[in-house]
């Protein structure tokens, strides 16, 4: 018996030593696999907060192309922002590179076709390989042409900012769950991360207008001192030129006088953009205003040999809203056609005012080259600029934009709804004839919702401005007065309850609109001014509400 154990010891010994290997090799393995995923976490976490950090979108771009393929073994990484007014997905722009536009509205096919889908369908897409792929996503040929592709839409508050595009090009490349969850995690940082810089921005636009607002008030106290000497100034030029008889002294008289009014006027002027603030809207004759800022920079035009062609139209033209800020936009734009006559041999301005379908267009044509790039995001100073315009004009309900075609000058169109000054208001048509004019502000992101309130409050005489957010509204709601303010629960940006906050000592009434009747909604909110409507917005319901805001 003791010869039978000793002899099968050789033999077990092989087995045993075999067994150990395997368990010390499977050891080594998941803890190597352990240490790699910690590393790929280490590198993530730190890419989010050197992300969160940015001050612009190029930066994290920059950030994420350089980090992401070492971090996923990717080849390369791109991102496309989410363009609200061109419903289109905007490729983040590198030196050198053409930019790239995907509309939303016509899906391309190619691997564009995968961040369309995943933009629509609010959720991760990972292709592991393109030629068996489902999607349209296999229409690239050559050695440029992706074999896997990984698309992350990237999330802040529940809407969709953007794609995360990642892209493996010499070989079949499968995404594990966990690396799915870490990408779906990154891309969410992204989002946050362009989510912080729109807040900048805005309150680095709100900070503008609050130093803007301390210049007029600076100004608005000391022009009674500065007009006093001018009027005396242009008075007593007038009267000397008047007594005395010397035709060389009359001449320089009356230069002084015209030089003092005109002193005056840039001064009243002045007072009048430095104040462009809140104010009650009022009707605004757009054909006079061009015309005054014309002959004021008239003399300017032809010290720089540039010709004005005038076709503004002989009937009034009327828009409600601010006088101040309506001359601050086209003013702008007046400047910055003249400046960009600069390198034209001819330079000529044309200003066309003209009314189609109850809307009045301005165009502002120039001479200048067509160079094809959009000045609102040009420039930081002349974005800036500009900017403010798009705000203003976007604030009384219009448009503004550039037009430029091989066939014709670029020209700046602003569009605004028409008042009819002479027309009784429909409101006083439905017999509430002590009913003043009311300006409200929708924030809805469905245009269903949008044309129907639209429809609704523009026929009992009031004043509509729709956005599609709340970031836009507050925006807004800084430079306008807003008597009542429509809200969607679903608006994307600040979630309503805040948005309610920011907004209650600024407007007379504040409607939440919600997709259903909820009672126990309605017990919560309402009251000191909030309301609770439905949509689809009942007739009645919207005439008591609209009752008790006034």
């Amino acid at each position: 018996m003791r010869t039978l154990l000793l002899s099968g010891i050789p033999a077990a010994l092989p087995v045993a030593l075999l067994a150990i290997a395997a368990s010390m090799f499977v050891i080594w393995r998941r803890d190597r696999r352990l240490r790699e995923q910690r590393e790929m976490l280490r590198r993530a976490y730190e890419l989010g907060e050197e992300i969160l950090g940015s001050s612009s979108a190029d930066q994290i771009l920059n950030k994420v192309r350089l980090v992401v393929p070492r971090i996923f073994g990717v080849t390369n990484a791109e991102l496309y922002l989410y363009n609200r007014h061109a419903k289109t997905l905007d490729a983040v722009e590198r030196s050198g590179t053409d930019p790239v536009s995907i509309p939303l509205s016509a899906p391309p096919t190619g691997p564009q076709a995968g961040a369309v889908a995943c933009f629509h369908y609010r959720t991760l897409l990972a292709i592991p390989d393109t030629s068996r792929s489902p999607f349209p996503v296999a229409g690239q040929t050559g050695s440029d042409a992706p074999r896997s592709l990984l698309f992350v839409p990237m999330l802040a508050q529940g809407e969709v900012l953007g794609i995360l595009e990642m892209d493996q090009q010499d070989r079949v490349r499968d995404f594990s769950r966990d690396e799915q969850a870490l990408a779906q995690h990154l891309g969410n940082q992204i989002g946050v991360a362009l989510k912080l810089l729109d807040q900048r921005s805005v309150r680095e636009q709100l900070f503008r207008t609050e130093k803007l607002a301390a210049v007029g008030q600076l100004i608005s106290g000391i022009v009674n001192d500065l007009q006093t000497p001018l009027a005396a100034i242009a008075n007593l030029a007038q009267a000397a030129h008047t007594d005395l008889p010397e035709p060389s002294v009359r001449d320089d008289l009356a230069t002084i006088a015209a030089e003092a009014r005109r002193a005056s006027e840039i001064v009243i002027r002045l007072v009048g953009f430095a104040g462009a603030g809140q104010t009650q809207p009022q009707p605004v004759e757009l054909n006079g205003l061009l015309r005054n800022l014309i002959e004021w920079r008239e003399r300017e035009w032809k010290v720089r040999g540039i010709r004005v062609h005038s076709l503004l139209a002989e009937e009034p033209m009327t828009v409600l809203g601010s006088h101040g800020q309506l001359e601050q936009v086209f003013l702008n734009l007046l400047v910055h056609a003249e400046q960009s006559l600069s390198e034209s041999s001819e330079k000529l301005i044309t200003i066309r005012t003209s009314l189609i379908a109850r809307r009045i267009l301005v165009e502002i044509g120039y001479s200048g080259p067509q160079t094809g790039a959009d000045p609102f995001s040009g420039l930081p100073d002349e974005a800036a600029e500009l900017g403010v315009c798009r705000s203003l004009v976007t604030g009384h309900g219009g448009e503004v934009r550039l037009v430029q075609s091989p066939a014709a000058d670029p020209a700046f169109q602003v569009e605004l709804p028409w008042s009819a000054q002479e027309k009784p208001s429909a409101a006083a048509e439905n017999g509430r004839e002590g009913a003043h004019t009311l300006t409200a502000l929708v924030i809805e992101p469905a245009e269903t919702i949008q044309t129907q309130l639209r429809g609704l409050l523009a026929g009992r005489g009031y004043r509509v401005v729709p956005v599609s957010s709340s970031d836009e509204g507050l925006d807004l709601a800084q430079r306008l007065r807003f008597d009542a303010v429509f809200c969607s629960v679903h608006a994307p940006g600040l979630n309503w309850v805040e948005t309610a906050e920011h907004l209650k000592s600024r407007v007379g009434g504040f409607v939440l609109l919600s997709d259903s009747y909820n009672a126990e909604l309605a017990a919560d909110f309402e009251g000191e001014g909030r309301f609770v409507l439905a949509k689809p917005v009942d007739e009645r319901q919207l005439d008591r509400v609209l009752e008790a805001i006034q």
